[in-house]
């Protein structure tokens, strides 16, 4: 019997105290007196035959006969002891291994909302692209049905005669053909670091510094993190792309800023790369030598488009009078390249008015 006691002293879950009522301290006295209370409370002839009230009346006896033994007691405070320990072990271990996956969640689902959200911004990226590219390519349609039709409709002599206005009226990318510069010829793209010092550069603020070139079609702007050069890890830049109306301007754009950043650092300093959208120089751009009228201006090159490739030549054999077409093509590079002229001595002719101010202190 002894020894069936110790064996409930070592293995039961039970908190015979608590189940007596009584503190760890209580003396033989105090646990019997609690025994007899407890018992006459669960006794069968009082609660009857309820299976729970039998449960809990054998338990009690077990209860006293342990703690009423002192060895048997020490075995069961000592179980009762390391049980308490092993719960408490266990309760931490599983509340950090509960921190520990709520973390990992937590890590895993901030990188897939990062991937998500440069995903995102990269589709609308390329949507933006194409829309640009679609509404380029509408604009050119119109203008050259406006072209075609305005000249199918008018006499040699009266096209000739209003030459000057209808073509100062056309952008020079438009070709009767589509021959002439596309929109990714006329596209430049630029980058600047993004910090609390370029935080106020946007798109409003970009287009206006770049219209000094020319005309700005349309700008996208991006968020885009780039490793340069010497650098471990990659560096948070603004990537834009600009769409000139000529690709006059897109190349004034390309040659000066470089300069610029030296002669004005204050506008173009911040902007660490400006080149051409498409990787390289448009075929469509004169090579070589470019005569230009003299401006006051050295960094601004105003390029010829009498050595563009698309401009038409005589055909061995074929007639010497161009069709409508060609015809067309030729009188906007000519018209192109008048206004060009006669901007840069209009601009020439203000430098010179305010130096001859400056001088007489007039």
């Amino acid at each position: 019997m002894a020894d069936d006691f110790k064996t409930h002293a070592l293995t039961t879950s039970h908190d015979f105290y608590e189940l007596l009522g009584v503190t760890e301290s209580a003396n033989n006295s105090e646990i019997r007196s609690a025994y007899r209370k407890a018992t006459l409370k669960y006794h069968p002839d009082k609660v009857g035959a309820s299976p729970d009230a039998l449960e809990r009346w054998h338990l009690l006896q077990i209860a006293h006969e342990v703690l009423s033994d002192a060895g048997v007691r020490e075995l069961y405070d000592n179980a009762r002891r390391a049980r308490a320990e092993k719960s408490q072990r266990d309760e931490a271990f599983e509340g950090r291994r509960k921190w520990m996956k709520e973390d990992l969640e937590r890590r895993e689902n901030g990188s897939v909302k990062r991937k998500r959200e440069e995903t995102e911004a990269e589709d609308a990226f390329e949507s933006e692209l194409r829309r640009i590219a679609e509404d380029g390519r509408r604009r050119r349609r119109e203008r050259e049905e406006v072209l075609k039709r305005e000249a199918l409709e008018s006499e040699v002599d009266e096209r000739k005669a209003r030459e000057g206005e209808m073509v100062a009226q056309q952008t020079p990318a438009v070709q009767a053909n589509g021959a002439g510069p596309t929109d990714m010829d006329r596209s430049v793209t630029l980058r600047f670091p993004k910090n609390d010092k370029t935080a106020h550069i946007d798109k409003q603020h970009i287009v206006p510094v770049f219209e000094r070139f020319g005309l700005i079609d349309d700008a996208v702007l991006r968020d885009k993190k780039i490793k340069t050069d010497g650098e471990k890890h990659r560096r948070p830049y603004v990537t834009a792309v600009l769409v000139f109306k000529s690709i006059v301007g897109a190349h004034a754009a390309v040659s000066d800023v470089p300069r610029l950043r030296t002669s004005d650092p204050d506008t173009f300093g911040v902007f660490e790369q400006v080149d051409w959208a498409a990787g390289k120089e448009p075929d469509c751009v004169p090579k070589g030598p470019t005569p230009a009228t003299p401006t006051t201006d050295p960094l601004r090159k105003i390029p010829s488009f009498a050595g563009f490739r698309g401009t038409p030549r005589a055909i061995p054999g074929a007639s010497s009078s161009p069709n409508l077409d060609d015809s067309i093509m030729m009188r906007l590079k000519n018209a192109e390249k008048r206004r060009l002229e006669e901007k840069a001595r209009k601009e020439e002719a203000a430098v010179a008015a305010a130096s001859t101010t400056e001088v007489t202190g007039v």
